[in-house]
Order: C-alpha cells, then sequence, then structure tokens
C-alpha cells in the first residue's frame, strides 16, 4: 500500500511532535534522577526525528540498525551532517541498548548529561533537514 504526498506530511509531523514530547520526557527523567530512563528516552526523541527526516526523503526503515545507516548513508556521507553528529547517534543507540538490556548496567548522570545538550542540537539539525 503506497501513501500520499498528505499522508506522508502528516506522519513527519506526527514523529517531530512525538520527538518534541520524547524529548520532554528526558528533562523529567533527568529531573528525577532516572539516568536509565533518561537514556532510553534521549534515544528515542533522535529517534523519531530521524524516521521523520527520512520519510520526508522517501526513505523508509522498518529496523533501528536500517535507520542508523540510511542516516549515515544520505546525511553524514553526503555532508549534510558531521561525522561527530554520527558518532552521536551511535552513542545514543548503544547507551540505550546497554541501558535496556545488558544486566548490571548503571546509568549515570555523568553518562546522560553531556548527551542531552549535544541530542537537542541533533534534532534540531534534524528538523532543519525535514
Amino acid at each position: 500500500m503506497s501513501i500520499n504526498e498528505e499522508q506522508i506530511q502528516a506522519i513527519v509531523s506526527h514523529r517531530i511532535e512525538k520527538s518534541d514530547a520524547t524529548y520532554t520526557d528526558v528533562l523529567k527523567s533527568m529531573e528525577f534522577e532516572m539516568y536509565s530512563t533518561a537514556a532510553n528516552r534521549l534515544y528515542y526523541s533522535f529517534y523519531y526525528a530521524a524516521s521523520a527526516l527520512l520519510l520526508s526523503k522517501g526513505v523508509e526503515t522498518h529496523r533501528h540498525s536500517s535507520l542508523q545507516s540510511m542516516m549515515h548513508l544520505h546525511f553524514v556521507k553526503t555532508g549534510l551532517m558531521t561525522s561527530e553528529d554520527g558518532l552521536l547517534m551511535r552513542q545514543l543507540f548503544n547507551l540505550r541498548q546497554e541501558s535496556d538490556y545488558d544486566d548490571f548496567v548503571v546509568v549515570t548522570k555523568e553518562d546522560i548529561e553531556p548527551l542531552v545538550i549535544k541530542t537537542k542540537g541533533l534534532i534540531d539539525k534534524i528538523k532543519s533537514l525535514v
């Protein structure tokens, strides 16, 4: 089933709104010292924005690894995003994976705090490319 341009724009807008709401969850989680939750929400705030960007360019992904690959291929390799942006994307994914699935991983304030502002900048850059 194919979707038309109007439907694509509605989905893109919805994902951007979801990214913003999820980033708010990050800030609340930080306030309550819930750093593993903040790591999860931080990754997903990026994920929703990135999936909106890819869809706006006609690229659909169905796996987290595919999203990472497509962001790198279409935006980092082309120079629209920096290699530091690419590194941040991998850091967010890896931290979320470890904190969600690995036993005895404890995310600290020191682990997550530097990523919060950097991710906001990345999301803002993604929004400008949508």
